[in-house]
């Protein structure tokens, strides 16, 4: 997506990483105030920020959450961020080692 600039590409990635780790403050303090807008509207921008880096697999779970959250569906949402921590692990690890 971003060429053959590797310093920009690792800029870009050490940015998403710095910015996704926030985003799960913020779902800890939604999922703990049973918030399911916060729980959607925090699925919906780190979605966004995934998918611009590639991020696929993370994404599609974010778009899971972003649908099921409206529906508050606690089981469901408790499954997905359960994969939703997993997957972004699995992101930030690959980031870190490059």
């Amino acid at each position: 997506m971003f060429g053959d600039d590797d310093e920009l590409t690792l800029s870009i990635l050490q940015e998403f990483k710095n910015s996704a780790l926030p985003y799960i403050e913020e779902l800890d303090a939604a999922l703990a105030a049973q918030r399911t807008d916060g729980v959607k509207n925090l699925a919906h921008k780190l979605k966004s920020s995934s998918r611009t880096v590639g991020a696929a697999p993370l994404a599609d779970i974010c778009e899971a959450l972003e649908e099921v959250a409206p529906r508050q569906d606690w089981v469901r949402i408790l499954e997905l961020e359960v994969s939703l921590r997993a997957e972004l692990g699995a992101v930030v690890d690959f980031i870190e080692a490059l």
